[in-house]
């Protein structure tokens, strides 16, 4: 399970959502380009707005000029071209200009998703508890399981004629004994050792009296612990489908910013160097107002050229909605492990029960409520999935 939370770890230290509470009161970058994009939206329309009741108050003037006055109506008539003229630049620049910020917009948060979240805070937290969680399904480090077993070491070795019988069941607790099996004591193979040994002792004379005697307690919680661990192997199946659609949003993810800086003329080993590896967040928005530079010259180089005129548009929006697609997918699978790690919580609660299960089970998993806490408390002050999610469906949209 440890190995299974520290791939998920890996992955989102190179996966992570970009809009997270800062440390600092300062906007980020992507908050400044959504403001500078809606204040120059928000100037174009008031232009235009301006520009119509020009438009208008020149119509109406051209109407009320008699055919007569010539000259007023020809230089009315020019004034008029001259102020539908501007409207047409005023609609044209509109749209070209919310694309050029959504774009830039799209390749920010593509940096972003690479760094911004410091994963480390939320796997220390989480090593102590998984540690925890592994114990509770080995059964060798319950007393009940060890007093048990020194009985049957005991009577095993008394046995001059073993037989097929006790040697299987002899291996199947040594199978059990081997602290380095990672198998999980769950199915049929608990219930032979479980059937094993309950036909094992009844052959069992009164002289075994102490092995008989801790026999049920042990059966107890050899298949409490294994009951646990397969109701557990459902979360740990679901880490693993997180894991692996991690993966692919990271392989996606460096696809595209690979795709983006050759676009742009940018060089992967500055953003490793320079983004990746900085120290600092000072030091990442130098490297992100650098790439915003290359971003606006290639855009301009393309804008000045007529045959490349229109087409920088359709490369722009489709890097957007790509990297929209990211984040919004990104943030659903933190949903889904924010929803896994409160399964856990469920899961203790039906086996805190002292009335029904052992007190040396019931102890371990009390202990767990602790460390499970710091984790969902650390998880909710860092992803704040619904709130991600929330983010990247409007990150195009005028505030």
């Amino acid at each position: 399970m440890k190995a299974i939370i520290f791939s998920i770890t890996l992955c989102i230290y190179s996966i992570s959502p970009a809009q997270v509470q800062s440390d600092t009161a300062s906007l980020s970058l992507s908050e400044e380009i959504r403001m500078e994009r809606d204040n120059q939206i928000k100037e174009l329309r008031e232009k235009l707005k301006v520009n119509e009741e020009e438009v208008k108050r020149l119509k109406d003037h051209l109407a009320s000029i008699n055919n007569h006055r010539t000259n007023e109506k020809i230089s009315t008539l020019e004034e008029l071209q001259k102020a539908v003229d501007n409207k047409l630049s005023i609609l044209e620049s509109a749209p070209k200009t919310k694309l050029q910020h959504n774009g830039l917009i799209a390749l920010t948060e593509l940096l972003n998703i690479q760094k911004d979240i410091k994963p480390a805070k939320l796997f220390v937290v989480s090593q102590d508890f998984f540690t925890m969680l592994e114990n509770v399904g080995k059964v060798q480090q319950y007393n009940s399981y060890v007093s048990w077993y020194a009985e049957f070491s005991k009577w095993y070795s008394r046995q001059k004629e073993r037989g097929p019988f006790v040697e299987l069941v002899n291996n199947s607790i040594n199978i059990i004994n081997n602290a380095s099996n990672s198998a999980p004591l769950i199915g049929s193979f608990v219930q032979t050792v479980s059937t094993g040994i309950s036909a094992l002792i009844q052959r069992l004379s009164n002289k075994d009296k102490d092995l008989l005697d801790k026999t049920p307690d042990m059966l107890r919680i050899l298949n409490i612990a294994s009951q646990f661990e397969h109701q557990k192997s459902i979360i740990d199946h679901e880490w693993k489908m997180i894991t692996k659609e991690l993966s692919q949003l990271q392989e996606e993810n460096q696809q595209l910013l690979e795709e983006q800086f050759s676009f742009f003329g940018l060089d992967t080993n500055d953003y490793i160097r320079e983004y990746l590896l900085a120290t600092t967040e000072a030091d990442r928005d130098a490297f992100k107002k650098k790439c915003f530079r290359a971003y606006y010259d290639r855009i301009q180089k393309m804008e000045a050229d007529p045959q490349t005129k229109d087409k920088w548009r359709g490369q722009v929006e489709i890097n957007m909605y790509k990297v929209q697609s990211l984040r919004i997918r990104f943030g659903q699978l933190t949903m889904r492990m924010f929803t896994n790690i409160e399964r856990y919580e469920e899961l203790f609660r039906i086996y805190a029960d002292q009335s029904k299960f052992p007190e040396e089970f019931t102890i371990k998993i009390n202990d767990l409520d602790k460390p499970l806490g710091l984790i969902v408390k650390t998880f909710s002050e860092t992803f704040q999935p619904a709130k991600y999610v929330e983010d990247s469906a409007t990150m195009y949209i005028e505030r």
